[in-house]
């Protein structure tokens, strides 16, 4: 035993060294997995809810105010500007981090643009809202139900892109496509929601957020 441990003793420090350095070496992997999982799971969020912001237009439109026409012109013109600019942002960049989730998200945006633009366009050919019972618009005026599909498509999209074991090779079978972006730092996200929530699995947690930033106006 002495004898050994003449032999090995000077190994020992390295040999602990290397174990010591293995050990970090995979908590930092796991570390990263995990920020890049919530940075994928707050881009998608946020996605979504760019996608409602842009369907309330409809409502938001109907409801402008009477006795400000031109005020409210520019100041519902810049509101749609800026959500058509977060819309146009979130395409690329959720179709550059999962390519099966961008062809879901463009779906949605084309089919929200379509729909919701549609009613927009209704609403800016009608007079404004006159009084208090006028505000509950019922959807024979502004219907969006026509979304319904597309948002279940994407959430669907999205949860099967978290959830645990999904890599690449899923990605490349749903949407072999690729994408060219120069790298650039991704924003963080403004969200409605604390979307970190650690009671719930990670996926789970994805798909309460976006339900809960969807609340259909009053019908």
């Amino acid at each position: 035993m002495a004898d050994a441990i003449k032999v090995f003793g000077p190994y020992a420090a390295v040999f602990a060294a290397l174990v010591t350095g293995l050990v970090l070496g995979v908590q930092a992997r796991i570390g990263r997995r995990a920020q890049l999982q919530e940075r994928k799971q707050e881009l998608f969020a946020s996605a979504y809810q760019a996608s409602i912001q842009y369907a309330e237009m409809a409502y938001a439109v109907r409801r402008r105010r009477a006795d400000a026409a031109a005020e409210e012109r520019v100041r519902l013109s810049e509101q749609l500007r800026e959500i058509q600019s977060r819309l146009t942002w979130h395409e690329a960049w959720v179709r550059f981090e999962a390519p099966e989730v961008g062809a879901a998200y463009d779906e949605l945006v084309a089919r929200t643009r379509t729909v919701a633009g549609q009613s927009m366009k209704d609403a800016w050919q009608s007079p404004p809202v006159a009084d208090d019972p006028a505000m509950v618009i019922p959807t024979s005026v502004v219907d969006l139900r026509a979304l319904a599909d597309v948002r279940e498509r994407y959430m669907a999209a999205v949860e099967a892109h978290l959830r645990p074991g999904a890599g690449p090779a899923a990605s490349s079978r749903a949407r072999p496509a690729s994408c060219r972006l120069l790298p650039c730092p991704l924003p963080r996200p403004v969200l409605a929601l604390d979307l970190r929530d650690h009671r719930r699995p990670r996926t789970a947690r994805f798909s309460v957020s976006m339900r809960r930033i969807h609340r259909p106006a009053a019908s």
